[in-house]
Protein backbone atom coordinates (compact mmCIF):
# COMPACT_ATOMS: atom_id res chain seq x y z
CA UNK A 1 0.00 0.00 0.00
CA UNK A 2 1.13 3.73 0.71
CA UNK A 3 4.40 4.07 2.35
CA UNK A 4 6.14 6.78 2.91
CA UNK A 5 8.64 5.73 0.52
CA UNK A 6 6.35 5.49 -2.29
CA UNK A 7 5.08 9.10 -1.50
CA UNK A 8 8.42 10.50 -1.65
CA UNK A 9 9.40 8.40 -4.76
CA UNK A 10 6.27 9.79 -6.13
CA UNK A 11 6.92 13.39 -5.40
CA UNK A 12 10.51 13.28 -6.77
CA UNK A 13 9.51 11.64 -9.54
CA UNK A 14 6.78 14.76 -10.20
CA UNK A 15 9.78 17.42 -9.69
CA UNK A 16 11.72 16.15 -12.11
CA UNK A 17 9.36 16.29 -15.05
CA UNK A 18 10.31 18.35 -17.76
CA UNK A 19 8.65 21.31 -18.03
CA UNK A 20 6.27 21.21 -21.52
CA UNK A 21 5.56 23.79 -24.01
CA UNK A 22 3.79 26.61 -22.61
CA UNK A 23 0.94 27.36 -25.57
CA UNK A 24 0.06 26.11 -29.16
CA UNK A 25 1.33 29.36 -30.12
CA UNK A 26 4.54 29.24 -28.64
CA UNK A 27 5.14 25.97 -30.35
CA UNK A 28 3.61 27.44 -33.46
CA UNK A 29 6.08 30.24 -33.37
CA UNK A 30 8.91 28.00 -32.60
CA UNK A 31 7.72 25.86 -35.65
CA UNK A 32 7.97 28.78 -38.01
CA UNK A 33 11.08 29.45 -36.94
CA UNK A 34 12.58 26.16 -37.83
CA UNK A 35 10.07 24.18 -40.06
CA UNK A 36 12.41 24.39 -43.20
CA UNK A 37 15.21 23.23 -41.35
CA UNK A 38 12.60 20.23 -40.23
CA UNK A 39 11.99 19.58 -43.30
CA UNK A 40 15.28 19.09 -44.68
CA UNK A 41 15.85 16.73 -41.83
CA UNK A 42 13.03 14.41 -42.93
CA UNK A 43 14.27 14.71 -46.41
CA UNK A 44 17.77 13.67 -45.45
CA UNK A 45 16.22 10.31 -43.24
CA UNK A 46 15.59 12.07 -39.86
CA UNK A 47 12.44 10.59 -38.23
CA UNK A 48 10.01 12.63 -36.28
CA UNK A 49 11.32 11.04 -33.58
CA UNK A 50 14.68 12.15 -34.36
CA UNK A 51 13.82 15.26 -34.32
CA UNK A 52 11.99 15.66 -31.12
CA UNK A 53 14.68 14.27 -29.36
CA UNK A 54 17.36 17.09 -30.88
CA UNK A 55 14.65 19.77 -30.19
CA UNK A 56 13.78 18.47 -26.62
CA UNK A 57 17.78 17.92 -25.90
CA UNK A 58 18.84 21.40 -27.22
CA UNK A 59 16.04 22.84 -24.26
CA UNK A 60 12.87 22.82 -25.63
CA UNK A 61 10.90 19.68 -24.43
CA UNK A 62 8.26 17.86 -27.05
CA UNK A 63 7.09 15.05 -27.65
CA UNK A 64 7.27 13.07 -31.20
CA UNK A 65 3.47 12.75 -31.63
CA UNK A 66 2.65 16.51 -30.57
CA UNK A 67 5.45 17.30 -33.29
CA UNK A 68 3.73 15.17 -35.93
CA UNK A 69 0.66 16.83 -35.08
CA UNK A 70 1.56 20.19 -35.33
CA UNK A 71 3.51 19.96 -38.54
CA UNK A 72 1.21 18.06 -39.91
CA UNK A 73 -1.54 20.87 -38.54
CA UNK A 74 0.96 23.51 -40.47
CA UNK A 75 1.18 21.61 -43.78
CA UNK A 76 -2.62 21.42 -43.89
CA UNK A 77 -3.02 24.64 -43.17
CA UNK A 78 -0.65 26.33 -45.89
CA UNK A 79 -2.26 28.14 -48.66
CA UNK A 80 -2.71 26.25 -51.68
CA UNK A 81 -2.91 23.18 -49.94
CA UNK A 82 -5.45 20.68 -51.58
CA UNK A 83 -8.44 19.30 -48.77
CA UNK A 84 -10.29 16.02 -49.48
CA UNK A 85 -13.65 16.26 -48.21
CA UNK A 86 -14.99 13.71 -46.09
CA UNK A 87 -17.61 13.35 -47.66
CA UNK A 88 -15.76 12.52 -51.38
CA UNK A 89 -13.04 10.46 -49.33
CA UNK A 90 -15.62 7.90 -48.97
CA UNK A 91 -17.46 7.74 -52.21
CA UNK A 92 -16.13 6.45 -55.57
CA UNK A 93 -18.61 8.03 -57.58
CA UNK A 94 -18.05 11.62 -58.80
CA UNK A 95 -19.78 14.32 -56.90
CA UNK A 96 -21.46 16.10 -59.80
CA UNK A 97 -23.64 12.32 -61.12
CA UNK A 98 -27.06 13.21 -60.51
CA UNK A 99 -28.81 10.50 -58.22
CA UNK A 100 -30.27 7.87 -60.21
CA UNK A 101 -34.57 8.15 -61.40
CA UNK A 102 -36.60 5.82 -60.17
CA UNK A 103 -38.72 4.10 -63.34
CA UNK A 104 -41.78 5.85 -64.65
CA UNK A 105 -44.98 4.71 -63.59
CA UNK A 106 -45.99 3.51 -67.39
CA UNK A 107 -43.29 1.30 -67.49
CA UNK A 108 -44.23 -0.80 -64.41
CA UNK A 109 -46.75 -3.56 -64.91
CA UNK A 110 -50.26 -3.08 -63.36
CA UNK A 111 -50.83 -5.11 -60.50
CA UNK A 112 -53.29 -8.12 -61.96
CA UNK A 113 -56.05 -8.69 -60.00
CA UNK A 114 -58.04 -12.32 -60.62
CA UNK A 115 -61.36 -11.76 -62.16
CA UNK A 116 -64.88 -13.36 -61.05
CA UNK A 117 -66.22 -15.39 -63.42
CA UNK A 118 -69.38 -13.96 -64.83
CA UNK A 119 -72.72 -15.97 -64.65
CA UNK A 120 -75.25 -15.64 -67.12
Amino acid sequence: MLSDDLIAKISNGLDTMPPKPASRRELDLLLTSIEAKIRAAQERGATYAEIAKQISENGYPIKTSTLRVALQRRRKNEPGAKRATHRASRSAAPQNTPPAKAPAPSSIPAATTPKKPEHA
